[in-house]
């Protein structure tokens, strides 16, 4: 079941430590932090639904909460307002007033927010749009979006398991498999 509060929670958290950012990088932020923590845990941290998208994979309820949309939910509406200020339509930063204790975070939560931050948070977000087009969950419908004929496909939370070469992410074989056996609740 996905957690609002917990993904609200999570952008807010790579807020404070970005200072703003726009819709783009905290969208593939998020994304990486998840296939960051679920190659280690074998559980995203969002528990998100990722659909590979025109600007590469989109978890949407992170998408839904960077609408500010009060018919996603109106509790995660007014949770997100306290916690996330919109500077202008593509930009975000933490709200300097906001006292939250961050508890829907787990501290292995924070370490995947804290690792994503260090490897990827100087990046711009069209290089980390383009570097997340690499992933094979993307990348297999690459021609279906870039032709337009299609405006997005669901990707299985399995998928994100996926590693490239040379990847940040990358775990040993070995322990990938042991994720995905926690993943899907499939013990030998």
């Amino acid at each position: 079941m996905i957690e609002t509060s917990t993904i609200i929670e999570a952008i807010y958290y790579l807020l404070r430590k970005l200072k703003k950012a726009d819709k783009i990088k905290l969208v593939k932020l998020m994304y990486l932090a998840d296939k960051y923590h679920l190659i280690r845990y074998g559980r995203t941290i969002t528990n998100d639904d990722y659909y590979a998208m025109e600007h590469g994979p989109v978890g949407t309820t992170v998408k839904d909460v960077l609408s500010f949309d009060p018919f996603f939910s109106r509790k995660g509406y007014q949770y997100a307002s306290s916690l996330i200020e919109q500077i202008d339509e593509n930009y975000f930063r933490a709200n300097p007033k906001a006292k939250v204790s961050l508890e829907m975070l787990s501290d292995t939560d924070k370490e995947a927010l804290d690792f994503v931050i260090e490897k990827f948070g100087d990046m711009s977000s069209w290089k980390l749009r383009n570097y997340t087009h690499q992933y094979p969950e993307w990348y297999q419908y690459e021609d279906l979006l870039k032709n337009k004929r299609t405006k997005r496909e669901r990707i299985e939370t399995k998928e994100l398991l996926s590693i490239l070469k040379d990847d940040p992410l990358a775990m040993p074989r070995k322990h990938v498999k042991e994720s995905e056996k926690i993943l899907t609740g499939k013990f030998d």
